[in-house]
């Protein structure tokens, strides 16, 4: 099997956030910014916000289209989504 490689960020107040277990997470830079390394880095795909359902909250969907914006690798959005309108909410025109 080939490998891949899957970054992961987990955000918390809009701001990408590292941690154990979601324990004690401290700040990690702009979101986009690191999202744009990751694809530059040849990432395989991105996945982000796991943390939204975690912490109750939805995805920040502003956020999701800035980074979606600035990258050329896949993206899966894996929190936050409580109901099929919240996809509706992601998709870029």
């Amino acid at each position: 099997l080939a490998k891949r490689i899957i970054p992961c960020l987990d955000i918390k107040d809009g701001q990408t956030v590292k941690g154990t277990n979601f324990v004690e997470p401290r700040q990690a830079g702009d979101p986009v910014e690191l999202a744009r390394a990751y694809s530059e880095q040849g990432a395989d795909e991105l996945f982000s916000d796991i943390t939204a359902s975690f912490e109750g909250r939805k995805t920040f969907t502003e956020l999701v289209k800035r980074i979606a914006a600035n990258i050329s690798i896949p993206f899966t959005v894996g929190g936050g989504i409580h109901e099929l309108g919240d996809v509706d909410s992601y998709c870029m025109q």
